[in-house]
């Protein structure tokens, strides 16, 4: 379970900080090749954020799907990561921005549009990355 996590982490990490990068770059109309700065800039701060957040919630999610079946398992475990993906800018948004977001939401929502799709594309990878390790590390034990 701890390999898998940390597999998970890693992997999940380096997709979402690429995928958020080349948005990023096809956003502001930039060649391709920007994608790699770009990367490197949004892992500076990404990756403190994918510790703190993203490794918490597919723990939680383990520890909360591990009594069903294997297909309401994967339901739920996306449901999970998808709620606290959405969560996750509206928790920002109270612990830094609490007056914009309750007295002014569109405000608060042109400033952290961006950092809600890259919050999406980030949950969406760790789901993707750990259901996938799961299915084939689980086949790997099974062969040995």
């Amino acid at each position: 379970m701890l390999k898998r996590n940390i597999l998970t982490l890693t992997f999940a990490s380096l997709l979402s900080i690429l995928l958020i990068a080349a948005w990023f770059v096809y956003a502001d109309g930039e060649e391709l090749l920007a994608v790699f700065p770009m990367a490197f800039f949004i892992s500076w701060f990404a990756i403190p954020v994918i510790l703190l957040n993203g490794l918490p919630v597919s723990l939680l999610s383990e520890k909360l799907t591990k009594r069903f079946s294997n297909n309401q398992r994967i339901c739920w475990s996306f449901v999970i990561h998808a709620i606290f993906g959405l969560g996750f800018i509206f928790i920002v948004g109270l612990l830094f921005e609490s007056q914009t977001l309750i007295r002014d939401f569109s405000q608060f929502w042109r400033s952290y549009e961006m950092f809600f799709i890259a919050s999406i594309i980030t949950s969406i990878c760790f789901w993707v990355i750990d259901e996938c390790l799961r299915f084939c590390l689980g086949k790997k034990a099974e062969v040995f």
